[in-house]
């Protein structure tokens, strides 16, 4: 589910910033692609909240990331093998204990001195496998369980404020500058660019513009995601004049929306992030053609929306700090 955005911070540590920017300025010198826009710059007549905010009111909105419904996959595979690994070190250890209490009550025939050494080896099979699974396989588990239940942009316009809630190993809360985000979108577009595009927005180190939840400024540069994945340019053009619009204009010019996406983790709702096809296909006679054969994926749906269920119980709900929460109010 975070994959991107681990790879990101998690490659942050090796990354020569310099030769990355520099490389950059070259690309965009060379015209093989166009620079950044400003959060000033209109790139839309139409607007579209995407069905990607949790949180409206006059001071902030909170925005999802594009990657929410990307879980469960992990979790079946990677959850499954640690279960059977942990199941086997319980009933290994089982045995011995069952074993020796036996023989203590005088109920079991003494083993020779090859066997007692055979059975207390035994169990360093799963134990061995165990911490071989912690320590390369858990990091990716943590992806999509036992980790916060989603990630959180807030945009606060009264502090023009970009806020990003994330765990620790993605990066961490951050406060990030509204007036100087860059937004990597390009306005001319096709309709086809916008195909599963995003926004995504970055901040150079110079801007000096990254701080953490406490306010302390980090010598860093930042990019987050923004918003769930488009059907085409113009729905992803007018997500972003959403959002530049409320934090430029105000509420007045970019209302809220009919329905917020609720964050209770109803089994209902896990199933339909696997199937994906939604009641706009009904006016679209092409894509019925996906209906038959979703609905000989059916089991395989079913058991991937389990996975997904159960990586959201198994993950908490985030909140940001009491001193953004307050922010701007």
């Amino acid at each position: 589910m975070y994959f991107f955005e681990w790879l990101m911070y998690d490659g942050r540590a090796t990354t020569d910033y310099e030769a990355l920017a520099k490389k950059a300025d070259q690309q965009i010198a060379n015209k093989e692609k166009l620079p950044p826009i400003r959060v000033t710059q209109p790139v839309s007549q139409a607007i579209s909240d995407n069905d990607s905010l949790y949180t409206y009111n006059s001071t902030y909105i909170d925005v999802r990331t594009p990657n929410d419904e990307k879980r469960g996959l992990i979790t079946l595979i990677a959850g499954t093998g640690g279960s059977l690994l942990a199941w086997m070190l319980v009933m290994v250890l089982y045995s011995l204990a069952v074993h020796y209490w036996n023989e203590y009550q005088g109920n079991t025939t003494p083993l020779e001195i090859i066997d007692y050494i055979a059975m207390n080896t035994i169990p360093l099979i799963p134990i061995v496998s165990l911490y071989l699974y912690i320590k390369y396989v858990f990091p990716y588990l943590r992806l999509e369980a036992f980790t916060a239940r989603r990630l959180i942009v807030r945009f606060n316009r009264i502090t023009r404020k970009i806020y990003l809630l994330r765990p620790k190993h993605l990066g961490g809360i951050v406060a990030l500058d509204w007036d100087t985000a860059e937004v990597c979108i390009n306005p001319k577009m096709s309709e086809l660019d916008g195909t599963g595009g995003f926004v995504m927005l970055g901040w150079d180190k110079e801007t000096h513009s990254v701080r953490d939840a406490d306010g302390h400024l980090k010598d860093d540069f930042e990019i987050t995601f923004v918003g769930k994945p488009t059907r085409n340019a113009s729905e992803l053009l007018a997500f972003w004049e959403y959002i530049r619009r409320y934090m430029e204009e105000g509420p007045e010019a970019a209302p809220k929306p009919k329905k917020l996406i609720g964050k209770f983790p109803w089994p209902w709702r896990s199933f339909m992030a696997v199937w994906q096809l939604d009641s706009r296909f009904v006016k679209i006679p092409q894509l019925w053609i996906f209906v038959p054969i979703y609905g000989l994926l059916l089991p395989l749906i079913l058991v991937h929306a389990c996975g997904h269920w159960v990586s959201l119980l198994l993950c908490y709900e985030p909140r940001f700090p009491r001193s953004i929460e307050d922010a701007g109010r």
